[in-house]
């Protein structure tokens, strides 16, 4: 028996979203969600990396500073792979952007930015891979 093909292009992107803010959390699921996206929203780093979900995901979405294990523990964290990774943040420090740019991320946004740009850096981000 042939299996079916698969066709890729209709294949749903897998968003991880490590976020302690639940608001914010839930806004960017439903943003995402609509934009035919599948996401996941985890509020701590911890959480994310014990979960195992960056082996299954096309592009994680990470605030900078959480409690506990941070944003950019997240980018250097070995689990992640190769998956892009775009940071955001309320921040407005230049040497935190520096160092998450050091450690690869994919794009940095600061809060609050336009949905439009952050489905736009998502589309790329899991196009690059």
């Amino acid at each position: 028996m042939q299996s079916p093909s698969v066709n890729l292009e209709e294949r749903r992107t897998i968003v991880s979203v490590v976020e302690d803010d639940a608001a914010m959390g839930a806004a960017l699921r439903d943003l995402l969600n609509s934009a035919g996206c599948e996401a996941i929203v985890f509020e701590r780093g911890e959480s994310f990396i014990r979960s195992g979900a960056a082996s299954n995901c096309d592009v994680i979405i990470t605030d900078i500073e959480l409690a506990g294990f941070d944003g950019l523990q997240i980018l250097g964290a070995e689990a992640i792979g190769k998956v892009p990774v775009i940071v955001i943040t309320a921040l407005t420090d230049h040497f935190l952007e520096r160092r998450a740019v050091d450690r690869g991320c994919f794009a940095f946004l600061r809060k609050p930015f336009d949905p439009a740009i952050l489905l736009e850096h998502v589309r790329q981000a899991a196009a690059s891979r």
